[in-house]
């Protein structure tokens, strides 16, 4: 990852418009994504969920942007995504929604805004979240693995 910097307007648009971009991918992708049983169980799951949905975007766009993040907040993502009733296909179809509804929002927010972010730079971004998502998704999947685990033996 980071062969080269993330385009700078990208990185603001994102950091500027992180609730929005959230708001965004949460009811255009994650919340028809999920199961109706998950939400009929958990009526209050999207009030609920909807914070740890910001700080992930946050977590990834410092990620993405050069900085560290934490391996202990995506472990109890899974964790969390687990314990709410979302299953291992759930996390795989998450990771590529997320990628879409980025993808398509930084087109959406260019367009929009005249901001001038050539489609290499929308295209490099891309590429290094895919690369995050790559190291990330093991530890999301882990804390799926130990919740299921924790839950047999019980």
């Amino acid at each position: 990852m980071h062969e080269k910097l993330i385009s700078t307007e990208i990185t603001k648009l994102l950091a500027k418009e992180i609730f929005r971009f959230a708001d965004f991918w949460f009811d255009n992708y994650y919340t028809k994504n999920l199961a109706r049983e998950i939400l009929r169980q958990h009526p209050d799951f999207i009030a609920v969920y909807r914070p740890r949905i910001v700080a992930t975007v946050a977590n990834s766009l410092k990620a993405v942007s050069g900085g560290s993040y934490s391996q202990l907040d995506y472990y109890n993502l899974g964790k969390t995504e687990a314990q709410n009733g979302l299953t291992v296909a759930d996390a795989i179809r998450n990771r590529y929604s997320f990628e879409e509804a980025t993808e398509t929002f930084l087109k959406k927010r260019n367009e929009e805004s005249s901001l001038g972010i050539a489609k290499q730079e929308i295209d490099y971004y891309m590429e290094e979240l895919n690369d995050f998502h790559e190291m990330i998704m093991p530890l999301i999947l882990q804390g799926y693995t130990h919740h299921y685990g924790y839950a047999k033996k019980r």
